[in-house]
């Protein structure tokens, strides 16, 4: 190697204080040794016990406030629930917006409150405001449950089937839900696919006019012979005695006895005379099968705090050994865990083999001491890094494990800078502990600030709002954590360790090692050099090829040869399929829809070799909504006019296509469902594939509506855009009723009439019952073929006060219409939302969005001039996330700025440092063009990522530069650059090839599972390649253009003034 100068005034000089400490560790092994066994084993412990999880968990922010109103409609519980819950809690302080939704039966208000906010002390004023209503909730309606949204992940599904009825697999299933929840690290547990428990008492109208009652006076019978009362106490001298009445029915055969009518022979009238009791589901029409047998879902979740190995492992085992009821087959339909260990596995894997290319490259670059040592700069930092990451809330996750990945090449180019400068100060005659001293007070400041720069760049992560800032905080926090660890490495640890000069590499080994020196040597001296000089000669020619190279890339983005994509697919196991019908559809056509898409994926499955799915279950007349529960615990929802279908899919290599490609063969051979309103197709992991979504919000619903048919259409045009649907379907049709003059003469009021309608069609709750852990309603009603004719509504009779009985067509005027199966609000405004998705293989959804705002929203604003169009769902994430992220940016780069400008004690030179950076993002991009990936923000990780290593070689470069020409102030700028460059080729060139090779098992990965994360390879590998033709011969290209306009300036400019001088 070239010998170095030991000036001790040199730019890159280590503060006497820290000195010191460098000098301590250096001439003291045993405390170097015991720091790293500490960094080591203490990170393993650490480790073992850290939370492990797919993604991080995430804290949206949102209360739930919902409330139950049984047979009302989205109109009424829009008026008497919803639009009051909003009112009342829209100007409380902490709250970011209120999002309410009014469906049949239920009123659901979403309170999203901005961040940094206590949403326990949230949740109390919406309560408070709530409960100071009046007359609320309506009178029918259940009371108002107010819970902050808890988000649970997934642990494991498990399938239960049997060829028998619902009672017995209900029976089945609840035993097994029992038996789980007894498990120690079970909590949450929910079975999914029965129909809910109610005692129904029908009695027809015929039979209450036999015996002369009322639907009153039955109901007020019933709740007076089914009631547990205390009556108080005797006070005796013997003792106090309590006094109770105990008639609580808690099964249908006991409500049979009920005494209803007392007849004038003292003969007694009973409910069992006159009613049919039935103990048995409600009359949801439901249907869910698994390979043609009945079936129902156990799911077992996690909250924050839990573990879901631990879980998973526990669950297994009792399996092992849990006897199932005869006929009934109990199977695991999911595990996380596998998905879990399946994918950190695979981070493992490739990161394991990366690190064995990247040791066995230094072994033959290196002395074996060194590369070792080298080497092991990777595994102390990164276990060095889990003491602390626990304490951020850090778990192992696949975000973490990637950030440990991407800060890599990093770590090993900061030991390779100190390491090479040590060795580089044993060559000149240096010994033991002074040659460590030296060789780190060579290269500290330039390692120190570049290792702050890239904790810069990707500290702005930490702040990102939303979805996607809280499962990408976790990547600067690991990035930053490992690269502080790396710092106390290469200059506390690593001297100790290369203090010694004794050699370690023996025959055969040490020959090989000089004739790669010695080549590389030879290389060095008279090529790169060589080229180094031609390229600083013909230095603005260079530039101009230089910028050509940068409008190649942005060439590439312009023109869509490479597209942008805000997050990639992640892929999935699992593959859904929803299909929605108008409100009102019979179901026997919402199951035959739904049949025909189940016979759509046998037939892809058995066009793709019959081994990529491994279960199907179909549900008709339900389906799962999630967070609508205390603890955002999943709850079914019935309705005759919506199914679904749900894949799960075999690992490789059983499965040889991805879970997207799969769907999109299902998409094509499903074809148009005729009458359908929408089907959604999801096989994306994370962002569940909605990609396109826009709030219409107008003070007119009529025109609204004539809004969102419009854009429907103008989307539909597109053939890259699929699935689309709006939050505008029909309602049932409803018969609006209104008193007519001679229904007011006789004495009704409108809440009379609705009343005594609601008790013939509806029915009404009596009481509930609890039975084990199932609350039960007690519906008194009539007999179902009365409720469904049409005939019978027109032919009702109303009571009035004086117990005659009027037709409802002379009381009533009643007209037929039709309302919207929901009333969507924000902030109590209405507001209608279109979602749809895009093909990703014909266009990527920042593109599609660019179209749609280009091409359709002008268009239908001009049209509609009052019509307010914003973002929403996944898309107003993506703008928010960007727009925050370009403002972070900014910041970082002052921040970026100012470190190297302190350190340079240079306005200009830390642009000569910065401007390696986006030719290696240039680079990162072709390297996407050639290896057929999109730009993501998977991709952006590896590009700053790269800039790390970039500003971190360009600032030593400069350093050494600058270090030259204090030594030899004759030196030219010229020759002192080329200088620079040839010394601090070895480094760079060992940096490249060790970031490359250790991103290689990753780039060249062929799991389909590890495809989104390739572009973050890619982005590294390829960038850091051309970033380091970019360091070697455009840097200081860059560094003799800046002189020549230092020296023009001086001449242009008076002496006297001296505004400007030389810096370097």
């Amino acid at each position: 190697m070239a010998e170095v100068s030991r000036t001790t005034d040199r730019p890159g000089g280590l503060p006497p204080q820290r000195l010191s400490i460098v000098a301590f560790f250096a001439n003291n092994p045993v405390a170097a040794n015991l720091l790293m066994l500490l960094l080591i084993i203490g990170g393993a412990m650490i480790a073992r016990q850290l939370n492990t999880e797919l993604f991080p968990t995430l804290d949206p922010g949102i209360i739930n406030v919902s409330v139950p109103y049984p047979g009302a409609t989205p109109a009424e519980v829009a008026e008497s629930i919803t639009q009051r819950v909003d009112e009342a809690v829209r100007s409380i302080d902490g709250v970011k917006r209120v999002v309410s939704r009014a469906s049949e039966g239920y009123g659901l208000i979403t309170v999203e409150l901005k961040e940094f906010t206590d949403s326990e002390t949230i949740r109390d004023d919406v309560q408070a405001a709530i409960d100071l209503l009046a007359d609320f909730p309506p009178a029918d309606a259940e009371e108002p449950e107010v819970v902050v949204f808890e988000p649970l992940q997934p642990v494991m599904t498990l399938l239960a089937t049997t060829p028998g009825d619902e009672a017995y697999l209900d029976f089945a299933t609840h035993e097994l839900e029992e038996a789980l929840r007894d498990l120690p690290s079970v909590s949450h547990v929910e079975v999914e696919g029965i129909r809910n428990y109610e005692i129904s008492i029908e009695v027809s109208e015929t039979a209450l006019r036999t015996y002369g009652l009322t639907f009153d006076e039955l109901a007020r019978a019933i709740r007076q012979s089914s009631l547990n009362l205390s009556s108080g106490e005797i006070r005796s001298v013997s003792g106090d005695l309590l006094l109770r009445t105990d008639q609580k029915r808690n099964s249908g055969k006991e409500f049979e006895d009920i005494v209803v009518r007392t007849l004038p022979g003292g003969a007694v009238v009973s409910l069992g005379d006159i009613a049919t009791i039935t103990d048995g589901y409600t009359d949801d029409e439901l249907e869910i099968e698994s390979n043609g047998q009945r079936a129902a879902l156990i799911r077992i979740q996690k909250s924050e705090d839990q573990n879901v190995l631990d879980i998973s492992n526990e669950v297994l085992e009792f399996l092992e050994t849990y006897v199932v009821p005869t006929d009934v087959s109990v199977e695991i339909w999911s595990n996380e865990s596998d998905y879990l260990r399946e994918r950190l596995g695979l981070l493992l894997r490739n990161g394991a083999l990366g690190f064995a290319l990247m040791f066995t490259f230094l072994v033959l670059m290196l002395d074996l001491r060194l590369a070792l040592w080298v080497a092991m700069g990777i595994p102390i930092s990164f276990f060095g890094a889990f003491l602390f990451l626990d304490f951020f809330g850090v778990t192992l996750n696949m975000i973490s494990m990637f950030a440990l990945i991407i800060v890599l090449g990093i770590v090993v180019d900061d030991a390779i800078v100190v390491g090479e400068n040590i060795g580089s100060e044993q060559q000149r005659g240096l010994r033991g502990a002074q040659a460590a001293i030296a060789g780190v007070k060579g290269v500290f400041s330039p390692v120190f600030v570049g290792v702050l720069t890239t904790m810069a760049a990707f500290a702005p992560l930490m702040f990102l709002t939303g979805t996607f800032g809280q499962i990408l905080s976790v990547l600067p926090i690991v990035v930053i954590t490992v690269l502080a660890i790396s710092l106390v490495e290469v200059f506390f640890i690593l001297p100790a360790h290369l203090s010694h000069t004794r050699r370690w590499s023996a025959h055969p080994l040490d020959t090989i090692q000089d004739f790669i020196s010695s080549k590389i040597q030879w290389f060095r001296d008279n090529i790169v050099t060589a080229a180094v000089r031609l390229v600083v000669r013909h230095r603005y020619i260079s530039m101009v090829w230089g910028f050509g190279f940068l409008g190649v890339a942005m060439a590439l983005i312009v023109n869509g040869a490479v597209r942008i994509e805000f997050f990639p697919q992640i892929e999935t196991d699992q593959v859904e399929i929803h299909v929605d019908f108008p409100v009102g559809t019979p179901f026997d056509v919402t199951e035959k829809a739904i049949r025909r898409i189940e016979d759509a994926v046998h037939k892809v499955n058995d066009s793709v070799g019959g081994t990529a799915i491994r279960a199907v279950t179909m549900t008709a007349g339900a389906r799962v909504t999630e967070g609508d529960g205390p603890g955002g615990a999943a709850s079914m929802n019935f309705a005759r006019n919506i199914a679904s279908i749900s894949l799960q899919l075999n690992n490789e290599p059983l499965r040889t296509v991805s879970g997207e490609e799969l769907t999109r063969r299902i998409r094509r051979t499903v074809g148009a469902i005729p009458g359908a309103e929408s089907v959604n197709y999801v096989s994306d992991r994370l962002a569940e594939s909605v990609t396109l979504q826009y709030e219409l919000i107008h003070e007119d619903d009529d025109k609204l509506r004539l809004a969102v048919e419009e854009m429907n259409a103008s989307l539909a045009e597109f053939p890259m855009i699929t699935e689309i649907r709006d939050s505008l379907s029909d309602g049932k049709r409803q018969f609006d009723i209104s008193l007519t003059e001679a229904g007011i003469a006789a004495g009704l009021t409108q809440a009379v009439v609705a009343r005594q309608l609601r008790q013939s069609f509806f029915g009404e709750e009596i009481q509930r019952i609890q039975r084990g852990r199932d609350e039960i309603k007690v519906m008194l009603r009539y007999p179902a073929e009365a409720r469904r004719s049409t005939s019978n509504f027109f032919n009702s009779r109303i009571r009035l006060s004086d117990g005659t009985e009027l037709p409802l067509t002379t009381v009533a005027k009643v007209t037929e219409s039709r309302s919207f199966s929901a009333i969507d609000r924000i902030d109590g405004v209405r507001v209608a939302t279109i979602s749809a998705e895009v093909d990703r293989q014909y266009m990527s959804t920042g593109d599609a969005a660019k179209t749609v705002g280009r091409e359709i929203l002008p268009e239908l604003k001009s049209r509609f001039p009052r019509l307010e169009i914003n973002t929403a769902g996944f898309s107003r994430d993506q703008t928010e996330d960007f727009a925050s992220l370009q403002a972070l940016a900014i910041v970082a780069l002052i921040v970026i700025y100012t470190m190297i400008a302190g350190l340079m004690r240079s306005y200009v030179m830390p642009l000569v440092v910065l401007s390696g950076v986006p030719f290696g993002a240039a680079g990162a991009v072709i390297g996407h063009y050639l290896l057929g990936f999109d730009v993501s923000m998977i991709s952006m990780f590896g590009i700053v990522a790269l800039s790390g290593v970039v500003v971190n070689d360009s600032l030593v470069l400069i350093d050494r530069y600058r270090r030259l020409r204090i030594e030899d102030s004759e030196l030219s700028v010229l020759d002192a650059i080329v200088e620079a460059a040839r010394l601090r080729f070895r480094a760079i060139f060992l940096t490249t090839v060790t970031t490359a090779l250790g991103l290689t098992p990753m780039l060249f990965e062929t799991s389909i599972q590890a495809r989104f994360l390739v572009p973050m390879a890619v982005s590294l590998a390829t960038g850091i390649i051309f970033a380091s033709f970019v360091i070697l011969f455009l840097v200081p290209a860059l560094v003799v253009i800046k002189n020549d306009l230092t020296q023009i300036a001086k001449r242009l400019i008076p002496r006297q003034h001296k505004l400007v001088q030389e810096e370097a």
